[in-house]
């Protein structure tokens, strides 16, 4: 039987045959990899129990750098690596050191040749790239999407975290003098959430947006209301019910949750042009450039054409929580491997 070593970024919170995260993702890879192999964990270490709590299957061993040399009596053991993060980086290197080769994956959920660009310019972009190509001679790559990473074989796998609660009493348009936009997400520059409210407040329709997530940092208004983090699930899709559309504005993106969960609502979704490789050739999702003029254009369009929009998304085959983890399975048990 193989083991798995995971290195997480993510706070972990680990008791007895229980564990939770402050990700959703990381909780679903987790639970994924331990319905059928058993886990030696490396992530931070939270007290704090989450609201994505899920019971062990298998056995989750949490270590700390006391303890990696007991991998060495390890067989069968493997790495998976959530997300190329300095931290996860330094420690694959210390167990390279300490605890010598060992094979394995390495999960690409974002861009992160664009985000580290984003943060400290080309010398992120080289950085990153360095750090890339280092894992790359060591660890197998599994992407959300060919845009982030390109592989001649076929590991991509988009994450998702739907069941089948989210296409119950799925309902139509809502009527209202003004439309209803919607985002949900951290409320941080690289989401474009500010780049949107200025997009927004240079038009010349009627809306009322709401922004759902993360601590807030800009002012509400007569047009805008803010919404603390959402969890239940409940909750979160009566807010995409009560609204007309929803909008990511993220200047980059890997494998956004929340798109599935507003085409699970038949929402119509728009973003901007550049993170259209997250369209997955599903319908209900427009494109659009980042200026007042064409967003109002692509609204207007959505509007105009809402029920045949609906009823095209209606077509859509989702990835689910269940094929996810069934698609990561294959790849993890694959015996050639």
């Amino acid at each position: 039987m193989k083991n798995y070593l995971i290195f997480s970024n993510d706070e972990i919170f680990l008791k007895e045959k229980k564990f939770s995260s402050n990700s959703n993702d990381t909780v679903n890879i987790i639970e994924s990899i331990n319905k059928k192999f058993e886990i030696f964990l490396f992530s931070k270490n939270s007290k704090k129990k989450f609201s994505f709590y899920k019971k062990l299957q298998n056995k989750i061993i949490r270590l700390d750098y006391q303890k990696i040399l007991s991998l060495k009596k390890q067989k069968n053991l493997k790495i998976f690596m959530i997300s190329l993060t300095l931290r996860n980086f330094i420690n694959f290197i210390i167990i390279m050191l300490f605890v010598g080769k060992i094979p394995g994956y390495l999960y690409l959920r974002s861009d992160g040749h664009k985000e580290y660009k984003k943060k400290i310019g080309f010398i992120g972009y080289l950085f990153y790239d360095l750090l890339l190509s280092f894992l790359k001679r060591n660890l197998e790559v599994i992407s959300v999407s060919s845009k982030i990473y390109h592989s001649s074989k076929k590991m991509i796998i988009f994450p998702s975290e739907l069941d089948n609660f989210w296409f119950l009493k799925r309902k139509k348009a809502v009527t209202t003098k003004s439309i209803k936009l919607l985002y949900v997400g951290r409320i941080k520059v690289e989401k474009g959430i500010f780049s949107l409210i200025k997009l927004l407040n240079n038009s010349n329709f009627d809306y009322k947006l709401s922004v759902v997530g993360g601590e807030k940092n800009f002012r509400e208004s007569s047009k805008i209301t803010y919404y603390k983090q959402v969890s239940e699930k409940k909750k979160l899709i009566k807010l995409y019910d009560d609204h007309n559309i929803f909008i990511l504005p993220s200047f980059t993106e890997g494998a956004p949750k929340v798109i599935l969960e507003s085409l699970a609502r038949l929402r119509p979704v728009i973003i901007f042009t550049e993170i259209k490789h997250v369209k997955l050739n599903l319908k209900g999702i427009f494109t659009c450039k980042r200026k007042s003029s064409s967003l109002e254009k692509k609204i207007h369009y959505i509007l105009n054409n809402y029920k045949e929009i609906q009823k095209e998304m209606k077509k859509n085959t989702l990835p689910t929580r269940e094929s996810f983890q069934k698609e990561l399975i294959n790849i993890l048990d694959d015996k050639n491997q």
